[in-house]
C-alpha cells in the first residue's frame, strides 16, 4: 500500500478545560503526521464539513461511541479531517461532546483539501456550485507506521458502512 501524505501539516486546537465553552478557543497547533504515524496505528476520517447534518448526527458520533474499541485495537489517535478552519473544528468537537484533555480524537484541518487530494481525486468534492467550495469526500482510513492499510470513500456525500467506525474496527490488523 501507499504512504499517507505527510508533506502538509494540519492545524488543530487541543481541547483544554480552561477553554471548554464552545465559543472559547485556544491557539492552533501543528499536527505532525510523520511523528504521529511513527510506530503507531492511526484512524483518519474525512468529512465534508463541521456542523453539517450527516457529519454531526451520524458519522462522527458513530466514531465517538467506539473510542474504547479503537483503544483496545491499539489505535494511537483518531483524526477527523475537514476543509474547515481549526476554530470551527475545535468548536464542533466540543458541540459533539468531545471534551477530553487527552485529545485522543483530534478535530483537524485539511487545508484546501491538500492532504485528501493526494489520496486521489475521489477524496475531494467541489461544491462551489452551491457556495461551499472544495470539500472532502466522506472517507475512512487506517494508517499503520505511515502505510495506508485501509482507505475507502463514500460515492456520495452520505454516510454508509464504508466509512463507519464498525467497518474501520474490522479493518485494523
Amino acid at each position: 500500500m501507499a504512504q499517507f501524505p505527510t508533506n502538509v501539516t494540519p492545524k488543530y486546537i487541543p481541547f483544554t478545560k480552561e477553554k471548554s465553552e464552545i465559543g472559547a478557543c485556544g491557539a492552533p497547533a501543528d499536527l505532525d503526521l510523520k511523528e504521529l504515524f511513527d510506530k503507531n496505528t492511526v484512524v483518519i476520517t474525512g468529512v465534508p464539513g463541521a456542523f453539517t447534518p450527516t457529519c454531526s448526527e451520524q458519522h462522527i458520533p458513530d466514531y465517538l461511541k467506539h473510542l474504547e474499541d479503537f483503544k483496545a485495537k491499539g489505535v494511537k489517535k483518531v483524526i477527523v479531517l475537514s476543509a474547515n478552519d481549526p476554530f470551527v473544528m475545535a468548536a464542533w468537537g466540543k458541540a459533539l461532546g468531545y471534551t477530553n484533555e487527552e485529545n485522543y480524537v483530534v478535530f483537524a484541518t485539511d487545508p484546501n483539501g491538500a492532504i485528501s487530494k493526494q489520496l486521489g481525486e475521489d477524496y475531494v468534492v467541489d461544491l462551489s456550485a452551491v457556495g461551499f467550495g472544495l470539500r472532502l469526500q466522506r472517507y475512512a482510513c487506517v494508517v499503520k507506521n505511515g502505510e495506508i492499510t485501509y482507505l475507502k470513500g463514500e460515492e456520495e456525500l452520505g454516510f454508509t458502512e464504508i466509512s463507519s467506525a464498525e467497518t474501520i474496527l474490522k479493518n485494523i490488523a
